[in-house]
């Protein structure tokens, strides 16, 4: 599931177009949101407080972009439905169905939690552009990534544009949804793994793996024994400065066989 998926499986239009403009960024590296906003027949100015949700989206601005966007008509239902919804709450419903939904997001997409452990970094600087450069992003999915974590409280952002990490627990919309978000992160993760084999210089990574024959009842065991060494290896790696980059830690622990689909087979 893309994000824009996800904002389309949510209703949520507001976060629609933001990744809307995110996906045409990252298609087009010279696309820009001024390009955005004549495409869709909005003044920047406005469609910059659009995507911040500092101006709301009345009835006929949005079929004036639902109609811009060429969406088709069952993805305009889903969307129209959600956001009549949306208007019609209270402001407290809604601030809590907003938190919900940039949870997912935080959790589907890797680089919300990298931008939180990138703010630790000694040589850190809270400009937009410097963090894209930084994490490999475009400037406006680093910009909707603060956005997010701001609204969250995972972190405040100050009059100046300083950046400040707070600490906070983090709740999901639930046990489906979020099992599917947890699913996207992962997949992002093995990817990025992938490309680091063959882009990272081998001093600064490590992969490895080693091929067993296991009693399977030992599995939950096991995984609390992964969950321990990712805790103490993190808490070795944190607790001396200076800190210079954000590394990320897979562990895979899965079957390459499957002796009972192989054993129903057999002829005797």
């Amino acid at each position: 599931m893309t994000t824009t998926d996800a904002a389309l499986a949510s209703g949520d239009f507001r976060l629609f177009l933001q990744n809307e403009l995110v996906r045409r960024c990252k298609t087009n590296p010279r696309y820009s949101l001024r390009a955005f906003s004549r495409a869709l027949g909005v003044e920047p100015s406005a469609m910059s407080k659009l995507l911040s949700g500092k101006r709301g989206i009345s009835r006929p601005m949005f079929q004036r972009l639902v109609k811009r966007l060429a969406l088709e008509p069952t993805e305009v239902r889903r969307l129209q439905g959600a956001w009549g919804a949306t208007v019609k709450a209270s402001p407290a419903d809604e601030h809590f169905g907003q938190i919900s939904l940039d949870a997912f997001q935080v959790i589907a997409d890797w680089y919300h939690f990298a931008l939180l452990e990138l703010m630790t970094v000694d040589q850190f600087k809270p400009d937009p552009a410097w963090i894209a450069r930084a994490l490999g992003l475009t400037v406006s999915e680093v910009r909707f990534a603060i956005e997010r974590l701001e609204r969250l409280g995972l972190l405040a952002v100050g009059a100046d544009g300083a950046l400040t990490r707070l600490e906070r627990d983090l709740t999901t919309i639930g046990a489906d949804f979020t099992t599917a978000a947890l699913r996207k992160m992962q997949r992002q993760i093995l990817e990025m793994a992938a490309r680091a084999l063959e882009e990272v210089p081998l001093e600064r990574r490590d992969h490895s793996a080693m091929t067993m024959a296991i009693n399977a009842a030992k599995l939950p065991e096991a995984k609390e024994q992964i969950k321990a060494f990712r805790r103490k290896l993190c808490a070795f790696l944190e607790a001396d400065p200076p800190k210079q980059d954000v590394y990320q830690l897979a562990i895979s622990l899965y079957p390459v066989s499957d002796t009972a689909t192989a054993t129903k087979g057999v002829r005797k």
